[in-house]
């Protein structure tokens, strides 16, 4: 609905083009308003049937389990997206939705979707992961959707609705089975004839089956119906197009090149004439702007008043900065564009620290490496991903004998064969996030599963990452994924983790074990050729520390090796506690930047 030229949307209060007040601006337009008796005809089937259309606002993904033992056992896990819409009356809503099926792999924030409820559906098996508890609320799940998108329209209806066929002839089968079960009873008791059996059995036959075919043949009408009035509504749906409701006109598209506002300082297109929210021009801005450095270059050549004019230059900004507010100007006398301002959020959480550290060993050189952490963030342009689904049965076949012994000593033998199985079904989100830097280079992330499943497109995501750098090794780790739109952090990995063993310490320790234990076998041809090389002092002090024990005198090797491993292992562990504080020393400027960006979270809503 353009005023001159240019698009106009909902929030619109001026036209970019001339400036003038719109009179009338566009507005949302929703299904039950252009269909207003879009539910008439279904609720006759399902009285409690509901419709809403919105736009999705936060997607997270998780998973439902189902287990059960026996002899035929299952673990069965299904994957659910958890939405949360909202609509033009700000009446929010949350549902879930399979993710199994492929035409829900797109879903994204601000995605147009109608969900029709003809009655209530739930899912049954509890959460697989009961941290998921604190975001999905609820049971209630989709039956019919319908996607509402610029490239085509699309629905989707839950099989719950199905009509079961039924036979005639099984019916009567099973009915007659039944009759001649109850009369033969009878029949066994002397209580009647088999005349008058037979006579009995088929009148339950003919009665009973009748009703059954009746009331099957009812409810097969009613669901068929139900389900035909379902399918009516959704095609009634599916011809209402989200530019028609007016939905592609809810939110401006924000670009890179948008420039501020000088007066209310939002944003708007650069090559707007006028801002559509306070209606200030911005012609005469964008005029000034060259002749005004025109004049400095002109004032600053007769070097007469070079100091004031660069005031004025920069007051603006100076101003702007006075109050914590975006400059819309730059300090050269250009517009402050939507990626400088980018730039300038992000700047102070792009940051590189490097530590030198030595890993010390024992009985090997020192291990020489340097410890570097980094952080930087990135927002989510696209979102590209799938479930994968595998489905298998393992049966396991156990013979059991039983051997019986007589008094004669004869064996007999039983043997028993069970067969049991275990069915695993497994459901697991991949694909990666397509992300872009500050500076607008994109790059494809894969990502780890939980980063996946609750990210959407549109969020700024601080990424934290340390590494390990040797002359021989580099070891990486993912510190942390901090979603600043959400402000959900995940840490998968830590650098503190890390540790290291020297394989000639081992190496060395192996051999004194070794010595040791045959030492202890040739025990006294050692001492008749070591004896009289040691001082009689020193092998008392041997000696006494093994009778101190209770030992014999050949494990004397042994007890002196207990006593280097003991000595090796409190020394390692000194080594290993150095080590761990300088690791944790070393990521203390990345958790200072992750505490600054979430104290800073409030300013990326604004960009």
């Amino acid at each position: 609905m353009p005023h001159c030229s240019s698009p106009l949307f909902i929030n619109d209060i001026f036209c970019p083009d001339c400036g003038d007040k719109i009179e009338t601006p566009p507005s949302i337009k929703p299904l039950t308003q252009q269909i207003p008796d879009i539910l008439d005809n279904l609720k006759t089937h399902c009285p409690y049937a509901s419709v809403y259309t919105g736009w999705v606002e936060k997607t997270h993904h998780y998973q439902r389990v189902y287990r059960s033992g026996g002899n035929d056992s299952q673990t069965l896990y299904y994957s659910y997206w958890f939405l949360t819409l909202n609509n033009e009356q700000n009446e929010p809503m949350t549902i879930s939705i399979s993710s199994e099926d492929s035409s829900f792999d797109s879903v994204a924030k601000g995605d147009v979707m109608t969900f029709l409820q003809p009655t209530s559906y739930s899912l049954n098996y509890k959460l697989a992961n009961d941290a998921d508890r604190n975001i999905v609320t609820h049971n209630e799940a989709a039956t019919a959707v319908v996607f509402h998108r610029d490239s085509g329209q699309e629905s989707i209806l839950e099989s719950a609705y199905d009509v079961e066929e039924f036979s005639t002839f099984s019916i009567l089968l099973s009915t007659l089975f039944w009759s001649c079960a109850a009369a033969a009873s009878g029949m066994f008791f002397e209580l009647y004839t088999i005349e008058i059996a037979a006579t009995l059995a088929a009148l339950v036959t003919l009665v009973w089956s009748t009703y059954r075919i009746s009331s099957k043949t009812k409810t097969f009408k009613a669901e068929t119906a139900r389900l035909d009035e379902i399918e009516c509504t959704i095609k009634r749906i599916l011809s209402v197009s989200v530019t028609g409701m007016g939905y592609d006109r809810r939110d401006r598209p924000s670009n890179h090149s948008d420039v501020y506002c000088i007066r209310c300082e939002h944003l708007l297109d650069s090559n707007y004439h006028y801002c559509h929210c306070c209606g200030e021009s911005q012609v005469s801005v964008m005029a000034e702007e060259p002749s005004r450095l025109a004049q400095d270059a002109l004032e600053n050549q007769t070097n007469l008043g070079h100091n004031d004019t660069n005031v004025a230059i920069q007051s603006h900004a100076l101003a702007a900065n006075s109050v914590n507010v975006t400059p819309i100007t730059k300090a050269n006398g250009q517009r402050m564009t939507r990626r400088d301002k980018i730039i300038q959020v992000c700047a102070p959480f792009a940051t590189v620290e490097k530590t030198e550290h030595q890993h010390k060993h024992i009985f090997a050189k020192n291990y020489q490496c340097v410890l570097s952490t980094s952080s930087n963030i990135v927002r989510v342009t696209d979102k590209e991903v799938g479930t994968s689904v595998s489905d298998d049965t393992n049966f396991t076949t156990t013979t059991t004998r039983t051997d019986y012994r007589n008094g004669y000593g004869n064996v007999r033998s039983e043997y028993k064969t069970e067969t049991s199985s275990h069915r695993q079904r497994n459901s697991n989100l991949y694909g990666e996030l397509i992300v872009e830097t500050p500076e607008g280079e994109v790059h494809s992330f894969k990502a780890v599963r939980s980063l996946l499943g609750s990210t959407d497109v549109g969020d700024w995501i601080l990424l934290g990452s340390s590494k390990i750098e040797s002359t021989t090794d580099k070891i990486g780790y993912d510190e942390f994924y901090y979603n600043i739109s959400k402000d959900n952090l995940i840490e998968p990995e830590s650098l503190t983790s890390w540790g290291r063993v020297s394989s000639k310490s081992q190496t060395i320790v192996i051999l004194m074990l070794a010595l040791a234990v045959a030492s202890t076998i040739y025990f006294h041809d050692i001492m008749n050729i070591v004896g009289p090389l040691v001082p009689e002092l020193i092998w008392n002090l041997v000696f006494g520390l093994t009778n101190l024990l209770t030992l014999p005198i050949n494990y004397t090797p042994m007890v002196l090796f207990s006593l280097f491993f003991v000595v090796v292992l409190v020394v390692a562990k000194m080594y290993a506690n150095n080590t761990k504080r300088k690791l944790h020393s070393a990521l203390k400027p990345l958790q200072a930047t992750l505490k600054k960006c979430q104290q800073a979270r409030e300013s990326f809503n604004n960009i």
